[in-house]
């Protein structure tokens, strides 16, 4: 039959089914495989698929990709890339080194993979099946490729849906959808939104299990955390600010229970774990640091470690792990822990502390520890590690550390009780299994995916004693760009509004244009990774100035006022690239290649920071062996990066003084963040602020006199200047409650006004069937 542009075709019998590697696309019953398991693909997704595997090698011009994918519909960029975003998710690719989808920058995709056409019987015979060009080779050009392409088995020109599949289908697809539109984007932007650096892999990916409906345990119109399922299964512990303050509950499972009030002192007590016997909690407090022990029916508490959090039992109840790091951000998608961070083991009874890991083995922060049912493996996560990211495992007996999977975006782990299998979250409404070969501690299979409808994102997960239950926190966050008005010295002159008041999974890193007139800032939509957007002062006219499959984030004004620098991983390597916000024109600016990688001794850049006048650049790298951020800074014109802070010092998170002369930055001691100010010519630095907590700095004052800071004090968040010459502090903004946080206190060049990131967090616990 002829087939025109735009016209619903009815499927042959006898389509094509493509197989590659370990997948399988019939087309013939419209499904993705893998390993024989359907893997869940959106319609529009899986039509590109189709496309592209149909002429291995054939570059696809995005309007060609338009016309044949989307027929007689207006579709924007931005849809193609959502769409090549999530095939690369589901096949287990990686943009900057693909194996399958390749980007062509500016014009299309192609993909890489010799495909083989296996065919069904009464199916018409191709001509032949292109395969992938060689490192060598020119990839083939020549008759038409849409043409070729509308002719191969089971790709109709139109690509349009078949009516073939059954009502459990079309149910199961129904909710997978909704649950990619709720956010299922796992390269997501850490909670500190860095510049990048390394991007990990995505692992591997298998099957999605079943969707099972999770059941709503707590109602509480505000913060519900951390979970933790008693060993007899007839109690639930977590953390809530029901009271103002967040402190430790207990719940009977029995029908009409009441909550107990387990911990009162005002400590913003986290992260409950039961004793293997049921009759003790230890938890982390934030306001008077480290790991503490009650007794599970109340009492006295007492402290075992003076500094960390995230504790976890060993199961004959002696010994209890947990990571160097004190817990200091609520957000879904926030970092376990920043590099720097190990795990340590303590008696229950305080004594005998001794390190488990050691920093640099493997590089990150070492976060989130969970002992293996027979005491012999700790796994643990890494965050903030590049590549190293992911699910780790130390044995107990040799010490050998080793990496499950690598992938960002996996934040915490919890063991099956027989020790088949891990389960790991991060932000996303999905679960991840990790089966496991416990003798080993090694992945024993493929990784299944559990979707989790319901829940705009999972943390904090908790496995009952009979492997039959999963509680977790079903957490939603509200992050919006506020401004706060200031008088002349820095203080509030009103209340602050917000700037933005939509839907999005997060706006942050707002930076005000030279002559304050416009903020251009970082969003990421459900589905996507961030791009750049611009608004006017006063929160109008908001604009989205790129669009890319991944991200583009960090931006930074020209001194026109007109341009906008930003850093990308686009065109398969990481780099810096402008945009002119009037005209949407975009050109690279730096290409961080190897030659330019090398010249950082082998490090990874983490945080990229432009002088105001665009002459000079400033780079956190992470230094090895141990991963210490150091500060290198280069004329941008070259860049060519000169080492400028002592490696022996973690100094990262840089910003420009107004005069160039001196960079803000932070020093991280132990678990706590310092302000420091670094000569931008010796390297010499010097420690401003001594508290504990958190000082996460961001910007200046324009007269160059004090630095705005995010301080994490006694558990709740508040802007404040610092004067630089003397430590003097003063508030911009006043402490927030507990399930609120305030980031990214950028100063207005006018001096009129501060804008930041204001982001509110709810949730509450719910629980998983898992059979």
């Amino acid at each position: 039959m002829s087939e025109r542009k735009g016209e619903t075709v009815e499927r042959r019998p006898g389509a094509a089914r493509y197989e590659w590697d370990d997948f399988r696309l019939d087309m013939d019953a419209y499904r993705l495989e893998r390993r024989g398991e359907m893997l869940a693909v959106e319609p529009k997704a899986l039509d590109l698929l189709a496309l592209l595997v149909s002429e291995p090698g054939h570059l696809f011009t995005k309007q060609e990709i338009f016309d044949r994918v989307w027929p007689g519909t207006a579709v924007t960029d931005h849809a193609l890339t959502r769409v090549v975003a999530q095939l690369r998710r589901i096949l287990g690719d990686d943009s900057r080194e693909p194996r399958y989808i390749e980007t062509v920058p500016t014009r299309g995709y192609r993909w890489l993979r010799p495909v083989t056409l296996a065919r069904v019987a009464g199916a018409p015979s191709p001509s032949s099946v292109p395969r992938a060009p060689g490192p060598a080779e020119d990839p083939p050009r020549g008759e038409g490729g849409a043409d070729k392409a509308a002719a191969a088995p089971g790709i109709p020109q139109g690509l349009a849906r078949p009516g073939r599949w059954n009502a459990w289908a079309l149910g199961l697809a129904s909710v997978l959808l909704a649950l990619f539109a709720a956010g299922f984007w796992t390269s997501h932007t850490e909670s500190r939104a860095t510049t990048g650096g390394a991007v990990e892999g995505p692992g591997p990916s298998a099957a999605w299990r079943d969707v099972a409906w999770p059941v709503q345990v707590t109602t509480h119109d505000g913060l519900d955390l951390h979970p933790a399922l008693s060993p007899r299964g007839d109690a639930l512990a977590f953390a809530s600010d029901r009271s103002g303050s967040i402190e430790i509950y207990v719940r009977p499972l029995a029908d009409a229970a009441v909550d107990r009030m387990l911990t009162s002192d005002g400590g913003h007590n986290l992260q409950p774990a039961w004793s293997p016997d049921g009759t003790q909690l230890a938890y982390h407090s934030t306001v008077k640091g480290g790991i503490w022990v009650v007794p599970a029916h109340g009492g006295v508490p007492r402290q075992i470690a003076v500094e960390g959090a995230n504790p976890a039992w060993s199961p004959d109840g002696r010994l209890i792990a947990f990571q160097s790091d004190e817990y200091a951000d609520v957000t879904p998608s926030a970092f376990g822990a920043q590099n720097g961070s190990t795990l340590w083991i303590v008696g229950a009874n305080g004594t005998n502390l001794r390190p488990v890991t050691r920093a640099g083995n493997p590089i990150g922060g070492h976060a989130a520890p969970a002992w293996s049912p027979d005491g012999n493996h700790i796994a643990f996560t890494v965050a903030d590690g590049g590549r190293n990211n992911g699910v780790w495992m130390v044995s107990l007996r040799t010490g050998d550390v080793a990496a499950l999977v690598n992938r960002r975006g996996l934040y915490e782990v919890a063991f099956a009780p027989d020790g088949s299998a891990l389960y790991a979250a991060g932000g996303e409404a999905i679960v991840h299994r990790l089966p496991l070969d416990a003798e080993r501690g090694r992945l024993a299979g493929p990784i299944e995916t559990i979707p989790i409808p319901g829940v705009p994102g999972v943390r904090g997960l908790s496995v009952s004693a009979d492997g039959r239950r999963l509680a977790f926190a079903g957490l939603a966050l509200s992050s919006q760009i506020w401004s706060q008005p200031i008088k002349a010295d820095g203080s509030p002159a009103g209340p602050p509004r917000a700037l933005t008041t939509d839907t999005s999974r997060r706006n942050s890193a707002a930076v005000v244009s030279p002559d304050g007139r416009r903020i251009a800032y970082m969003s990421t939509r459900r589905g996507e990774p961030p791009n750049v957007w611009v608004m006017d002062i006063d929160g109008a006219n908001r604009v989205q100035v790129t669009s890319n499959e991944t991200s583009d984030g960090t931006p930074s004004w020209f001194p026109d006022s007109r341009r906008v620098a930003y850093f990308t991983n686009r065109n398969e390597s990481d780099g810096l690239w402008s945009v002119d916000v009037t005209t949407r024109r975009e050109e690279p600016l730096i290409d961080f290649s190897q030659s330019v990688r090398a010249r950082l001794t082998g490090a990874t850049p983490y945080e990229f920071e432009l002088s105001p006048s665009m002459a000079s650049a400033v780079v956190a790298v992470a230094s090895p062996p141990e991963g210490r951020r150091a500060l290198f800074v280069s004329p941008l014109a070259t860049f060519t990066p000169e080492r400028l802070t002592d490696p022996a010092y973690w100094i990262g998170y840089p910003a420009w003084s107004p005069d160039e002369r001196q960079i803000a930055a932070e020093l991280k001691d132990g678990s706590s963040t310092h302000l420091v100010v670094v000569d931008a010519r010796t390297g010499e630095h010097r420690q401003i602020t001594r508290e504990r907590g958190q000082t996460w700095v961001r910007s200046w004052s324009p007269d160059g006199k004090n630095v705005a800071v995010a301080a994490l004090r006694d558990g709740t968040w508040s802007l404040r200047w610092v004067e630089v010459a003397t430590g003097r502090q003063g508030t911009i903004t006043p402490p927030v409650p507990p399930h609120v946080y305030l980031r990214y206190p950028e100063w207005s060049p006018r001096n009129d006004v501060v804008v930041f990131e204001r982001g509110e967090l709810r949730g509450n616990i719910w629980t998983l069937p898992l059979h």
